[in-house]
């Protein structure tokens, strides 16, 4: 212990008295440890530190696999089944997300909802911080529901934190609910975006077939495998499972709760941390580099301290100490600037999985930080150290100083920079492809127009909107107000409007279609106004819009897209043919009477799916989205959009207001922030990088002085000397990138799951970054070379 606090001490003297050095070393070391701390903490809070469930890896999603949908919601038939003949499984619990409107307050409200079964909070082993859990008689047959928990936040926002809440009355969708208990503060739902404000007992209805709407969550029974869950759970659904005619029994598809949450995250984060550990190896060649300058420098130090009977271990150990202490130096600023870093990734995360994963620099994210730190001080330090303790100490000691100086460099020092050009090109490759997917993306038709568009949505309440008559007079009333204000486009209400996240889909019938593939006829379904397609500037490819003639007397009519003429009419003539959808059998047979431009409904990376749309007045609901362009200002129409649905109905909320374009602008954030940090971390490595080649070159000459003076001397010319570092410059170069290209063939593979419109290997992304960065390098290659054209012979001569 003696001996390693000397070293320390010899140390901290030492790199105090060159501070450049120890800067430069320390902020690089602080970027890169810094970076994969932030990353790790996202990974840690995501991926490997468990839900904050009990025993939350038993928890797990469960889905219908049908014929040509892989994850659907499940019917209420399904899950009673389930629950009465699984086996594999300590409990089931379906849950459904829907809007509420509370009224009798100042205002109408609009309230985040949820309806799930009486068993909900037990399967996730929740209880009421206030209050009671839900009870079976809580969701009486035909679904009269009479009470409610409410979370923690809207009791504190919206019913004043009063300790008096449990039997407080709350008028939902124009019913009186009783809250019966208050959810603790700490528990947050993250399969919402947003916080659940009230949670409301879900009557299973029996009859129920083939309406599938339900999400479940499973607990694993004590002493099973996830996979004989499943394997039990495939078994019941061949025994409980109800297909309706002419279709095939539905699968099941299940996976562990936390990897459904997460699935969409996990590759992004990997991928980044991959990329953060490629900037700390070149980082770390480049301290290499300078700690072996250095040891260059002292070797002759070194050769006394031998001599004088320091042993080679105790070199060893006093070279390692200093470069710990440097990299735990950069690693106390990396933390420092990882809580800057923290906001950027954040960016990256689903908002609904950061409320029960928060990222945090916790003691398990500084303890990852302490050892990288140290593991990091003993990868860069390790090589300078055993080439500092394997010198020959007589022939130091016999040499002066200006002869020890005279050594060229040692060729550890140009691998590391091979090393470095390398990692950087295989870097910068990956953040090509990306950049160019995220282009890609950025360059697809999604079928609308966002720009000058604004939106709101509203839910209708069942119980005062149960005519549909007044559903229509509504959406009727408002579409007129708006279209009379100057400046106003179009005004279209649509269930489900793009880029939304949510969707309505089911199968249909073609008339005098016997279907003798069997395949299964399955589309998306869309309910519109007239000018809804006018409002998103959705082209009608053929036939007409929606008009008035489109009531609830008018002949039954329906519009699809061009995706859905493609799949089940071979691309042939639509108009005229007759579709009935088989949601209930009272449906009748809808003539097409229009063909719309595809829409990128789900995702701008995922192909149109078949669409069709029915006219609003012959299929009226209550959730609707509405959708106006014109030309006053986004603020402007949204306080228009309020007022006139105010006028209307002053019991109606209205929410989610919001520039349609910012619907598009959501869906690139994560992709757009992705690209942004590797770049970020690209430019780093391609910094390093070309730092390394300078460094190398430059030590070079300043060692290499008397002989280039010599040369110079004997008739050389300039041009030859240049020439001469040039190509010691470019042969690292050549070799570094060479062995970069052959890297990123294979890394790049692993990068195909996140790229669109880009295959892993593209010629001229990988041309470009060798060229680019050859070109850097050369750069870096030409001061030190010019330098050494230049050299004086005199000086050099009467050097000693």
């Amino acid at each position: 212990m003696d001996s390693l606090r000397q070293d320390l001490r010899y140390a901290i003297r030492t790199l105090s008295r060159t501070p450049g050095f120890t800067l430069a070393a320390g902020l690089t070391l602080a970027l890169v440890i810094g970076a994969n701390t932030v990353l790790f903490s996202a990974i840690h809070a995501m991926v490997l530190r468990p839900l904050p469930f009990p025993a939350a890896e038993t928890l797990v999603r469960i889905w219908c696999e049908q014929e040509s949908v892989s994850h659907a919601s499940v019917a209420p038939p399904e899950l009673l089944g389930w629950r009465e003949h699984a086996q594999g499984f300590s409990q089931l619990a379906g849950f459904g997300r829907t809007n509420l409107n509370r009224t009798g307050t100042e205002a109408p409200e609009r309230v985040r909802a949820n309806r799930v079964t009486t068993n909900f909070f037990s399967v996730l082993g929740v209880r009421p911080a206030q209050g009671r859990d839900f009870r079976e008689e809580d969701a009486p047959s035909g679904g009269d529901v009479s009470v409610v928990l409410v979370g923690h936040g809207y009791w504190q926002r919206a019913l004043g934190g009063a300790p008096d809440v449990v039997g407080r009355t709350l008028v939902l969708n124009d019913r009186s609910h009783t809250v019966v208990g208050v959810l603790p503060e700490d528990f947050s739902f993250p399969e919402t975006a947003e916080d659940t404000d009230v949670w409301i007992p879900e009557w299973l209805d029996p009859q129920r077939h083939g309406n599938h709407y339900l999400s479940v969550l499973g607990r694993v029974a004590p002493g099973t495998t996830v996979e004989a869950a499943q394997a039990d759970l495939k078994r019941v659904a061949e025994i409980v499972g109800t297909p309706e005619a002419g279709q095939k029994r539905h699968g099941i598809r299940l996976t562990a709760w936390q990897d459904h949450l997460t699935s969409n995250t996990r590759d992004v984060l990997w991928m980044l941390w991959a990329a953060v550990g490629f900037v700390l190896l070149i980082a770390c060649a480049n301290v290499a580099n300078l700690m072996l300058v250095r040891t260059l420098s002292r070797q002759r130090d070194g050769a006394i301290r031998a001599a004088l009977g320091a042993s080679r271990r105790r070199r060893l150990q006093q070279s390692l100490v200093e470069s710990v202490l440097l990299s735990l130096l950069g690693g106390v600023m990396g933390l420092v600037l990882g809580l800057w870093g923290m906001e950027l990734v954040r960016t990256l995360l689903p908002h609904a999985l950061l409320r029960v994963a928060p990222l945090e620099i916790n003691f398990t994210v500084l303890g990852f930080s302490a050892l990288l730190s140290v593991g990091t001080g003993l990868l860069f330090g390790l090589a300078p150290a055993l080439h500092a303790t394997g010198m020959d100490v007589l022939p130091m000691l016999r040499q002066s100083g200006s002869a020890v100086g005279a050594r060229t460099g040692h060729p550890l020092r140009s691998g590391l920079v091979m090393v470095q050009l390398a990692l950087a090109l295989v870097l910068t490759v990956g953040t090509g492809l990306i950049v160019r997917s995220l282009y890609n993306v950025m360059a697809v038709d999604p079928g609308f127009d966002a720009s000058g568009a604004v939106s709101a949505q509203l839910t209708l309440s069942p119980d005062s909107y149960r005519d549909d008559a007044r559903k229509r007079a509504f959406v009727q009333d408002v579409a007129e107000r708006m279209k009379a204000r100057p400046g106003v486009e179009a005004v279209g209400f649509v269930n489900d409007a793009p880029l939304g996240g949510s969707g309505t889909d089911g199968d249909f019938q073609l008339e005098g279609d016997t279907n003798p593939s069997g395949e299964r006829r399955h589309t998306a379904f869309r309910v519109a106004t007239p000018d809804y397609f006018a409002a998103l500037r959705i082209q009608v490819r053929q036939g007409r819009d929606f008009g008035p003639q489109d009531s609830e007397k008018g002949a039954p009519v329906i519009i699809v897209n061009e995706a859905f003429v493609r799949k089940y009419l071979g691309g042939g003539e639509a108009l005229g043919r007759r579709v009935r959808l088989d949601w209930d059998d009272h449906q009748p047979f809808r003539d097409i009477v229009g063909v719309v431009e595809d829409v990128r409904h789900e995702s701008l990376t995922r192909p149109a799916a078949p669409e069709a749309y029915l006219p609003y007045a012959q299929y009226p609901l209550h959730g609707l989205t509405l959708v106006m362009r014109g030309e006053d200002s986004a603020s402007s129409a949204l306080a228009a959009l309020r007022e006139a649905v105010k006028a209307v109905d002053a019991e109606q909320p209205l929410y989610a207001l919001q520039p349609f374009s910012e619907r598009v602008e959501r869906v690139l954030l994560r992709p757009t922030g992705t690209a942004r940090l590797l770049g970020a971390f690209a430019a780093l490595a391609v910094l390093l990088a070309g730092v390394g080649v300078y460094g190398v070159l430059a030590y070079s000459v300043g060692q290499r002085t008397r002989e280039l003076g010599i040369r110079l001397a004997l008739g050389a010319h300039p041009l030859q000397v240049l020439r001469l570092v040039l190509g010691q410059g470019l042969r690292l170069t050549a070799l570094g990138v060479g062995a970069g290209l052959l890297a990123a063939l294979g890394c790049t593979r692993l990068m195909a799951a996140t790229l669109y419109g880009v295959e892993p290997f593209a010629p001229d992304i990988f041309l470009g970054v060798a060229v680019a960065l050859g070109g850097l390098s050369l750069l870096a290659c030409l001061v030190p070379a010019l330098r050494a054209s230049r050299v004086s012979p005199s000086v050099s001569l009467r050097a000693e």
